[in-house]
């Protein structure tokens, strides 16, 4: 198993390879499509010898054959909580959230301390409904890292969600406090504003994101 050092290195070549070896503020992604809030999940890591085979399949967006090589590795050491992320990750965009969820739980014992881990397991919880165990699993992975910028955002979604509008406005100000151009949360609040009515600060996050990141910007312009 990776030491500490190790193990907040590891998975950034999963969304290098994603977003296009950018971040999502800063260019347009890879693999034709808009990144995801779970893609800065996997940021932490910088793979080297064993899981530089990843690449190919995420630049082809094989999940199936990402998940099978996560699947031959743990079949022979069964304790890398690297490894069950990434199958988490892989199960999480071929759709089967059951059994993402339950290789994140697995990553989680292994690699507790890890926060793309902690941010990836609360959002797929999210995802699945599980919305007790989602707030609970990110108020650790704010617990272990609060500065980070994803886990104030699924905070913010969380709440959202379930209608405590003023906590989730207070969750994504406190991203922006953390990291002004941190895209996702202005998309966020953008979309919380719309929902509200607030025109003002749906411009905005509107202009921020036309900076930042203009896809976010023009789906927000977009939407009615």
């Amino acid at each position: 198993m990776l030491t500490r050092a190790g193990a907040v290195r590891l998975v950034a070549m999963l969304a290098a390879v994603v977003l296009g070896g950018c971040a999502p503020m800063a260019a347009a992604p890879g693999a034709g499509r808009a990144p995801e809030l779970l893609d800065a999940t996997m940021r932490q890591y910088t793979f080297r010898g064993e899981f530089e085979a990843t690449q190919p399949l995420i630049r082809a967006r094989d999940w199936r054959g990402l998940a099978a090589l996560a699947g031959a590795h743990l079949a022979r050491e069964p304790n890398r909580g690297e490894w069950w992320q990434i199958a988490g990750y892989a199960q999480l965009q071929a759709g089967d959230l059951a059994a993402a969820r339950d290789s994140l739980a697995r990553a989680v014992r292994l690699l507790p301390e890890e926060i793309g881990i902690l941010n990836l397991h609360a959002a797929v919880l999210a995802r699945l409904g599980e919305a007790r165990l989602a707030a609970l699993a990110i108020d650790r992975a704010l617990q272990t890292d609060p500065v980070s910028t994803t886990a104030w955002v699924i905070a913010g979604d969380l709440h959202a969600a379930a209608g405590r509008l003023r906590d989730a406005v207070a969750a994504y100000d406190r991203a922006l406090e953390i990291d002004r151009r941190d895209a996702f949360a202005w998309r966020a609040i953008g979309t919380l504003a719309r929902r509200a009515g607030d025109r003002a600060q749906l411009e905005r996050a509107i202009a921020a994101l036309r900076t930042l990141y203009p896809p976010f910007a023009d789906e927000l312009a977009r939407s009615p």
